[in-house]
């Protein structure tokens, strides 16, 4: 089973090739505002490398957000036009259970935070029970002042690019919780071992769902404000 899995949530892009659970190839570029344009080119830089064209693919995967604004547009709208060029099955994952995947065997409970800017936090809780993940509650918009009212009540791990400002709060409160002080990134391999997991594990899976913005853009927040 080949799978073509890309992230573009974030400032950084990261394409991978898999072949079941072999990464055939991962490239991550951090080049802040040009998704759009080496979004395609990096796809098919890694196809061409692996010798593996759109059509001897099975699947594609791709994260439907929480994020930036523009990046979940850029890939819900890339992961839909390659659906309909090549009418191949396409997996949208939920980006905040992509880092709680990469953590699954670390904990029992995780809770992931990603910083949303603007004193906010894309955050979710998750249990995973021998290496499998079940989400507890929906992703979702926090301001920082409500973020202690969100936090799981016992010991639990904590990751995403939100976790240092959170820890801070947590540790001022003597909240017990584990942390992994590297840098956390949503990485495309990722995106694909989840999408093959999920669909090993179930052949009904949700083949495509809506992109996951949770707040409107900024420039639409801003054209408001005018008006008021």
């Amino acid at each position: 089973m080949r799978i073509l899995a890309f992230d573009t949530t974030n400032s950084n892009l990261s394409v991978a090739l898999l072949e079941n659970k072999k990464i055939l190839s991962k490239t991550t570029t951090y080049e802040s505002g040009k998704q759009s344009e080496i979004l395609i080119p990096e796809i098919e830089k890694i196809l061409q490398t692996s010798n593996i064209w759109y059509q001897d693919l099975n699947f594609i995967a791709s994260t439907s957000g929480p994020g930036s604004f523009t990046g979940v547009r850029i890939g819900i709208s890339t992961a839909r036009t390659l659906k309909i060029a090549t009418n191949l099955p396409l997996i949208s994952l939920d980006s905040l259970e992509v880092l709680a995947f990469k953590y699954r065997q670390n904990s029992e409970e995780i809770f992931v935070a990603i910083d949303a800017k603007m004193d906010e936090f894309f955050v979710g809780s998750f249990v995973s029970k021998n290496g499998k993940l079940k989400q507890i509650t929906q992703s979702q918009l926090v301001k920082f002042e409500d973020i202690i009212n969100f936090l799981p009540k016992k010991n639990f791990f904590l990751c995403g690019s939100g976790k240092k400002i959170i820890s801070e709060i947590l540790l001022k409160n003597n909240l017990k919780f584990e942390i992994n002080l590297e840098e956390d990134v949503i990485e495309a391999d990722l995106v694909g071992l989840l999408a093959y997991e999920k669909i090993c594990e179930d052949e009904q899976f949700e083949e495509f769902s809506e992109a996951i913005y949770l707040r409107e853009p900024r420039i639409s927040q801003r054209k408001n404000d005018e008006v008021k």
